[in-house]
């Protein structure tokens, strides 16, 4: 017969097969010391028997009644031993920990997951560093591989899913710096030094790391090799502006031989809205009226003027605005001759702002001054190269290195010319999100309705969803044997 604890945990406590306390014999006071030579009483804290990870009620998870106190009585006194009152009430404490572990990646992994999708970036709190690396080694093999942004102080994870609008400003940007980055090598006799131009590099700064868009590598083939950091790419399409600016400061802390970081802020003022409810655009493309998904072609059809294929101008298909670009804001910072670089200086030697969208007299002067600064950057990347080749070889001959001079290895054109076609690419994925959507609202309110191979493909699992299916396990079974294994500890 189990007995209930007065507590405001409402499981009662596991019965002990053996009494803590035994009747004192008659006329004899019962005798207060512990049979140890410290004389205080000894506990035990007995082991819990380690129980699955579950959504029950705490009582049904760990196999602990939970019989409520009989009306009129008072409950039974306890006769458990101490240390085993602490051990079970730890154990509860574990598993509820555990069980919040494991809803905290399944979170990630859903938004990781989410196809066709609305939102390309979302921020997770009260995110362990356990699970990040747990998320962190998940999110490598991933054919879609998301972007991880993660506070060490502040526990926070900022995931960012590849999008068209994004890559395709980065992949102009990326081509230019490797076309600089192979001009420098092919001045360079011998093999002095090791470059690439890397898009998924991971920056651990200390309290944060994330990795940016593009990082320019640079090192010195001696023993030990030698690694510089001279220029980094930073492209924001879903992100806030403030956030990258907070990055940038935490890695010239760690990175204070940077001599050039590249911001693009690609701005969406107002953001992105799926359609209202029984709204015009609701009712002529939702799946009962229209019958059936349309394909880029149709969908980009129906757009409304002005159809810009120069220019990244909104893309509105049945009254209603799927992607606009409001404006298109570049910032670039070099370092000083003597100091590293300062994300908040303004002095116009050392940063310079222009906006790139929309294309105006005055926006193109201040692009203008935005180029030259990256020229000045590119030229810093040049003495870092010859730094790291004189590291390697302190008699290598760098003269024609020195004497290599720089033009803009991109066009600005050529972004906005990527963004015009991505901005069509994007506006379709959004429709095609808000269709299954309604979709699928629709098919679960009714029976029998039957769908095609494209749509059931849409659900279907793939490779990425199997994988995280395998990983959600093995992650269950760790977060059960390190409660065990922590409950145990206190046996």
């Amino acid at each position: 017969m189990f007995t209930t604890v007065p507590s405001r945990y409402s499981p009662v406590l596991r019965n002990s097969s053996r009494s803590n306390s035994a009747e004192p014999s008659r006329g004899k006071r019962p005798s207060t010391k512990s049979a140890t030579s410290s004389g205080r009483s000894a506990i035990k804290v007995t082991s819990p028997v380690t129980q699955p990870i579950t959504s029950a009620p705490l009582g049904e998870a760990t196999g602990i009644p939970t019989t409520p106190h009989t009306a009129g009585h008072p409950p039974a006194p306890l006769k458990h031993q101490p240390g085993e009152v602490l051990g079970n009430l730890l154990h509860l404490i574990l598993l509820k920990s555990a069980d919040h572990l494991q809803v905290q990646c399944d979170q990630v992994f859903d938004f990781i997951l989410r196809k066709p999708r609305e939102k390309y970036s979302k921020v997770f709190s009260r995110v362990t560093p356990y699970q990040y690396n747990t998320i962190l080694h998940a999110a490598e093999k991933l054919a879609g591989k998301p972007r991880l942004f993660y506070d060490y102080e502040n526990f926070q994870l900022e995931v960012e899913m590849p999008s068209c609008v994004h890559d395709s400003v980065v992949n102009v940007i990326r081509r230019g710096l490797e076309s600089v980055d192979k001009t420098l090598q092919d001045l360079i006799t011998g093999r002095l030094i090791h470059t690439e131009v890397h898009p998924s590099l991971t920056l651990n700064t200390g309290k944060k790391e994330f990795v940016p868009d593009c990082v320019h590598v640079v090192t010195a083939r001696c023993n030990p090799p030698i690694r510089k950091v001279p220029s980094l790419v930073e492209v924001a399409y879903s992100q806030t502006e403030a956030a990258l600016l907070s990055r940038f400061r935490s890695v010239v802390k760690a990175y204070p031989e940077l001599a050039m970081i590249l911001m693009v802020v690609i701005n969406e003022i107002p953001p992105y809205e799926s359609p209202e409810r029984l709204s015009h655009t609701w009712k002529e493309l939702r799946p009962k009226n229209s019958g059936h998904l349309h394909s880029e072609t149709s969908f980009l059809s129906m757009r409304a003027e002005p159809r810009s294929l120069d220019e990244p101008t909104p893309v509105i298909v049945g009254n209603h605005s799927w992607c606009t670009i409001s404006n298109i804001q570049v910032q670039v910072w070099v370092r000083g001759r003597k100091s590293p670089i300062n994300i908040d200086t303004k002095d116009n030697r050392l940063t310079a702002r222009g906006s790139l969208y929309p294309v105006n007299a005055d926006n193109a002067a201040s692009m203008d001054d935005v180029t030259l600064m990256i020229m000045q950057g590119l030229s810093l990347t040049r003495d870092c190269f010859v730094e790291q080749c004189r590291r390697a070889d302190q008699s290598a001959n760098v003269s024609a290195l020195r004497a290599a001079q720089f033009h803009l290895p991109f066009k600005w054109a050529d972004v906005l010319d990527g963004l015009t076609y991505a901005m069509h690419a994007t506006a379709h994925d959004r429709y095609r999100s808000w269709y299954y959507n309604l979709r699928n609202a629709i098919d679960t309110s009714t029976i029998g309705v039957k769908r095609t191979a494209a749509e059931a493909e849409i659900d279907s699992d793939t490779d990425d969803e199997r994988l995280v299916v395998n990983v959600r396990a093995r992650t269950q079974s760790r977060i059960n044997t390190r409660a065990a294994a922590r409950s145990s500890s206190y046996g």
